[in-house]
């Protein structure tokens, strides 16, 4: 087998079996990785769906258990919808499908729309013990137009907003914004999402973006997701030409910081 490394000489590298065949078992271990990924992030949903309406449709299911039961249906087919709809978009994203789409957007009707959407998760798992905030310090005025992909910006921000809400069970949640200059001279739109919640081990936080990867956990709580929301910000704020950082304290909650360079109107 040759691989020409260099396209102007006809050099080429002879790989010898020894090397075809490690290439070939690693392609495969990273095939049933993924395999099995999706078989259970698929069939652990279907199953909760299944139970559930075994038991809804026994004629002795009494009301507090019937409510019970649509609320499991009803998180268990946003899980598969939203799982379906992140993979088929981080496949576009790598496979360099999608290109931002610049326009002139209100960047408070956007901060209010990622707030008001997001607001309503909390509203739908029963969260009464968190509190969800928005700060916005972007200035004075009912209006601030600025040019950007907002559309690619709300989906991003909206993920990690989702994310904060799965791992906050009682305390705050903060949505802000302010504009901030990067060291280049470019005005760039600052929007942190700050919580409360289990917070991130040092160890497992240059991790995070990596798809599929999810934190080991531990206790009692056992926490859905396919580890593809913070894999896909990673991709949006790069295509962006922006930044993202986190700090994060177990027991103490993190903050996450998305940088999107922006232009005033």
């Amino acid at each position: 087998m040759e691989i020409v490394t260099d396209h102007d000489t006809t050099r080429s590298i002879k790989m010898d079996d020894r090397t075809c065949d490690y290439i070939r078992e690693e392609a495969l271990k990273m095939q049933n990785a993924f395999l099995k990924t999706i078989s259970h992030e698929i069939r652990t949903p279907l199953n909760v769906i299944v139970g559930c309406c075994d038991v809804l449709s026994q004629p002795d299911c009494d009301s507090e258990t019937r409510e019970m039961l649509v609320l499991q249906l009803k998180r268990s087919v946003r899980y598969l919808v939203e799982f379906c709809d992140n993979a088929a978009f981080i496949n576009s994203l790598e496979s360099g499908t999608v290109t931002p789409h610049p326009n002139q957007f209100d960047v408070i009707f956007t901060l209010d729309f990622i707030f008001n959407s997001t607001k309503s998760l909390l509203k739908s798992d029963k969260r009464a013990s968190v509190c969800y905030v928005m700060n916005n310090n972007l200035g004075n005025g009912e209006h601030i137009y600025l040019f950007g992909d907002d559309s690619l910006m709300y989906r991003a921000m909206s993920l990690i907003v989702e994310n904060a809400i799965k791992f906050t069970d009682e305390g705050t949640i903060t949505l802000s914004a302010s504009f901030q200059n990067a060291k280049d001279g470019r005005e760039m739109l600052e929007i942190q999402v700050s919580d409360t919640g289990i917070g991130i081990p040092k160890e497992y936080q240059k991790d995070i973006f990596l798809k599929f990867w999810k934190a080991p956990q531990t206790g009692s709580m056992i926490y859905d997701g396919a580890g593809l929301g913070l894999a896909i910000v990673k991709l949006i704020v790069d295509l962006l030409n922006g930044e993202i950082s986190l700090m994060s304290e177990v027991g103490k909650g993190s903050v996450f910081s998305v940088r999107f360079p922006v232009t005033r109107c």
